[in-house]
């Protein structure tokens, strides 16, 4: 059997138990037993050191991605508002266009955004306009990091991890809603080519709007349009703001 060397504190306190040394060996148990503790304390300080740091990492990342996002959404409320003005404007030319300021829903109204004015000056023709779309990517890397490598086990704050969940979780439904605004661009277009018109011709507003005037079932795709351009400058506009408060928040908490 292996012996535990003479100068252990095992040995010790065996050498006072044989002793009777009660007492000395009472102190030497307690020498052990906060030795232990102060390495389980140090170790488990030197763990949460780590766990803040990349708590702090993780959270920073999601603030920039977050910026990021910011970003992109401006330059997708920015077509989506001139796509939206040219089919105003268009409407307006055909006459008998007043757009409304909510649509009723089964549970709310949903909002109808302001319609920017229509800039004559772009150069873009309708075809253009209806024919380009700037979707939302997302850049997910520091969320996926967050979710994927235990981060929910580091984070302090899970009021704040939840908002994070809840931003994705609108992002998705942005995407969706996404999906179902190119569907109609793809109604609109075989619309407008069932009626002889381009994607990339070069007639004028009011040449189309002669054509749209006459002919109702261009003209419906063209308003439909207009509503799902509408609602997503809406949808996209309410996101950049949740990522815009979000990144504040994040770099508020954790750049200290």
């Amino acid at each position: 059997m292996t012996q535990a060397p003479a100068s252990s504190p095992l040995a010790r306190i065996a050498q006072r138990l044989r002793a009777h040394d009660w007492f000395a060996a009472a102190i030497e148990v307690a020498i052990v037993v906060l030795g232990i503790f102060l390495g389980f304390q140090v170790t488990q300080w030197n763990e949460e050191r780590q766990n803040r740091a990349r708590e702090v990492s993780l959270m920073l990342n999601v603030a920039r991605n977050l910026r990021d996002d910011v970003k992109e959404m401006d330059e997708n409320i920015r077509t989506a508002s001139s796509r939206m003005a040219s089919l105003d404007h268009l409407l307006r030319l055909a006459g008998n266009w007043d757009p409304p300021r909510q649509f009723p829903s089964s549970r709310f109204a949903i909002k109808v955004e302001p319609v920017p004015p229509f800039d004559s000056r772009s150069g873009y023709t309708f075809g253009i306009e209806a024919f380009i779309l700037s979707f939302y990517d997302g850049n997910r890397f520091a969320y996926n990091a967050l979710i994927n490598a235990d981060g929910p086990n580091v984070i302090n704050d899970q009021k704040r991890l939840g908002e994070i969940q809840q931003y994705y979780a609108s992002a998705d439904l942005l995407v969706t809603f996404e999906r179902t605004l190119s569907e109609n661009r793809l109604r609109l277009l075989d619309a407008m080519q069932a009626a002889g018109i381009s994607a990339v011709g070069r007639s004028s507003f009011e040449d189309l709007a002669s054509v749209v005037r006459a002919n109702p079932p261009l003209r419906a795709a063209v308003e439909n349009y207009w509503f799902y351009a509408n609602r997503h400058v809406f949808l996209t506009r309410n996101l950049r703001r949740d990522a815009e408060r979000l990144a504040d928040s994040i770099e508020r908490q954790y750049r200290r």
